[in-house]
């Protein structure tokens, strides 16, 4: 299962705050990694985005033009100071419409092969924990996504370090679809990949609408032996390629709080992830298990919105 993904472009969103800068390093060591560019936009937020206030709305001519400038200017001052640093090619742009919209088109229009930016900048603190621009890219790029939670604290000096990538699977063809990107980003990173199915508990339906549910051990000991074969199988396909590759299966309450569980492991430097997997297209394209985890892990996430439905390895 040789990959194909190739990180030549790397694209950074900024919006002028420190916060969304945080993806700035992470983005700069897979880009001199992979001998890739680094390309800086920022959208030029008009009065309504800049800033909750009704007020806004007046701002002069002169006054927009000068907030204009003044992003160029930081663009140009942040790209510089990044070449200058690390002598990686960084170039910078200032675009104008809605901001996830034209993010997206640009995404499309430039070619770019990675996204690396912070699950919300400007105003952190007063917006929902993933950020409206995130999640709307999240429903329409076309390409891998590196999702960075910012620290309100200051962040480590130290760069990347990824000496295992978690990469949840299901089973289903979909969430396969974030191999090629989770191969690419480990090889460049020389990252142990650490392949894992979780299954909740059977539960036997019960003759009582409000009485206590019973698990079916047999079923479920037969659900996470199908995993482990699964999760085998698809990591001996992966180390014929020559990767670093381990693979698990377990029993957890909820998917979601295990996979957490599994991703604060201080060894787990980053989770790699399809945005739906099993269920498909039938879900909200943003899954209910990639949501919890990229709100609530405190390490990088890979995410790849699946392009089309494939059979998947086991059949179902």
């Amino acid at each position: 299962m040789a990959s194909t993904t190739q990180y030549r472009s790397v694209l950074v969103p900024l919006d002028g705050s420190a916060f969304a800068e945080q993806a700035l390093p992470i983005a700069i060591e897979i880009a001199q990694a992979a001998r890739a560019r680094v390309r800086l936009v920022l959208v030029h937020q008009t009065a309504s985005v800049l800033s909750d206030r009704r007020d806004t709305g007046d701002l002069s001519t002169k006054a927009r033009l000068a907030a204009l400038k003044a992003e160029r200017g930081y663009l140009r001052q942040v790209a510089a100071r990044v070449k200058e640093v690390t002598g990686t090619k960084v170039t910078g742009v200032t675009l104008h419409g809605p901001i996830a919209a034209t993010l997206g088109e640009h995404i499309d229009l430039t070619g770019a092969d990675l996204v690396v930016m912070t699950t919300h900048g400007r105003g952190m603190l007063e917006r929902a924990w993933l950020g409206s621009v995130a999640d709307a890219l999240l429903r329409t790029v076309k390409v891998p996504m590196l999702l960075v939670r910012p620290r309100i604290e200051a962040p480590p000096a130290a760069g990347l370090k990824v000496s295992r990538m978690l990469v949840p699977v299901d089973g289903s063809a979909l969430s396969e679809q974030i191999l090629p990107p989770a191969v690419a980003m480990a090889r460049l990173l020389g990252a142990e990949l650490s392949l894992v199915q979780l299954v909740e508990p059977v539960v036997l339906p019960s003759e009582f609408p409000l009485g206590t549910a019973d698990f079916d051990p047999g079923l479920t000991t037969l659900m996470e032996e199908q995993a482990k074969d699964y999760v085998d199988s698809l990591a001996s396909t992966l180390r014929a390629d020559g990767l670093r590759v381990t693979g698990a299966s377990g029993v957890t309450p909820t998917v979601a709080s295990g996979l957490l569980e599994l991703a604060h492991d201080p060894a787990v430097g980053m989770v790699a992830l399809a945005t739906h997997g099993r269920g498909g297209l039938r879900r909200a394209v943003l899954g209910s298990v990639a949501d919890k985890l990229i709100r609530g892990a405190d390490r990088p996430v890979l995410v790849y919105r699946p392009r089309q439905i494939r059979k998947s390895r086991s059949g179902k």
